[in-house]
């Protein structure tokens, strides 16, 4: 009977994967690359995550706990909730550092195989609207803000995180995403309970 993978190599496998792709990317990695990368074999990628497209998963699953790390680390260290106006600031700031470059660009590769090939990448088109609808939940927001609202803000930060990668004029870009959120505060009003 074959031993199972051993949860500390692979969560250390992971960890090191996910540093791999931001520095890299995702579109052409195969796993012998990858592997040699790590220093460990092809095959012991597909013993500990199925398949190169299990890795994936676990690579964008991997980004989201960072993210979502510095999201509630922000929530616990602010004196008051925020609203969500203020929430789509910090987020675009923190986007929109030059540092983040890497991660935004493999936000949109892993989006771009997601769209090719959906059952390969299971929930990386359609998690991202309830993770914002969750967001907006601890925000001080009255409401939980609805799918249509969570869709339009999901739509509206992706379209402004691609223009910026793709022309990097981060002072135009900057100014619509305050823009947005100036918006959002007049439709809105003061979100705070």
């Amino acid at each position: 009977m074959a031993r199972p993978p051993n949860p500390a190599i692979r969560a250390r496998l992971r960890e090191q994967a996910v540093d791999y792709v931001l520095s890299q990317g995702v579109w052409d990695v195969t796993l012998r690359p990858l592997a040699k990368a790590l220093k460990t074999s092809a095959r012991m990628l597909v013993y500990h995550f199925g398949s190169r497209e299990g890795l994936m998963r676990e690579i964008l699953a991997g980004l989201r706990e960072r993210g979502d790390a510095l999201i509630q680390n922000w929530f616990r260290e602010a004196k008051t909730p925020p609203t969500l106006p203020e929430f789509l600031l910090a987020y675009w700031r923190r986007m929109s550092d030059p540092r983040m470059r890497p991660a935004s660009r493999l936000i949109f590769e892993l989006y771009a195989l997601a769209l090719h090939d959906p059952k390969a990448y299971p929930g990386v088109l359609t998690d991202p609207v309830e993770y914002w609808r969750e967001l907006s939940g601890k925000m001080g927001a009255p409401r939980k803000i609805g799918a249509a609202e969570a869709t339009l803000l999901l739509a509206a930060t992706r379209g402004l995180l691609l223009d910026l990668c793709a022309t990097e004029d981060r002072r135009r870009v900057g100014a619509a995403a305050k823009l947005l959120a100036r918006l959002l505060e007049r439709r809105t009003g003061d979100q705070r309970n």
